[in-house]
């Protein structure tokens, strides 16, 4: 069973995109833009407004701005919903990259989802997220 914990966005978070706190408010959280820190999880694919054509495609896939609320999936969610930019095989540990989606782990970068199957570019992949851990050097 997957649970959404709630967060404070600090800023910009787009849908299915990784995560991470900030300390700036107390119950912060802001999208990434490297694995250099601990990720919290990743946001939900809920845009915050309805697919209709008076909105635009960058609107559509916003989950929250700044000073609302955003929904994230925690480790231990499995199956959820993420955006991947590199292909990755079934098993192999990712990160986010400077947009926030998920790439493969490289080394001494922190991790925070497995791969359930093969990654296709710039499409929303089903992955289980994990706890924040840095791969070893």
């Amino acid at each position: 069973m997957n649970t959404l914990q709630n967060a404070y966005a600090t800023g910009t978070i787009n849908v299915s995109r990784v995560v991470v706190a900030d300390t700036t408010h107390r119950n912060g959280a802001k999208q990434a833009t490297a694995a250099t820190a601990p990720a919290l999880g990743i946001a939900s694919n809920a845009g915050r407004v309805r697919p209709d054509p008076n909105y635009t495609q960058d609107q559509c896939d916003e989950a929250a701005i700044v000073t609302e609320t955003i929904g994230i999936y925690g480790p231990g969610s499995v199956g959820v919903d993420a955006y991947c930019n590199a292909t990755w095989a079934a098993g192999d540990l990712l990160m986010p990259d400077s947009d926030g989606k998920l790439v493969v782990c490289t080394a001494t970068k922190f991790y925070i989802a497995r791969a359930q199957s093969a990654g296709v570019v710039n499409a929303l992949c089903s992955v289980d997220v994990l706890s924040p851990a840095a791969l070893p050097a």
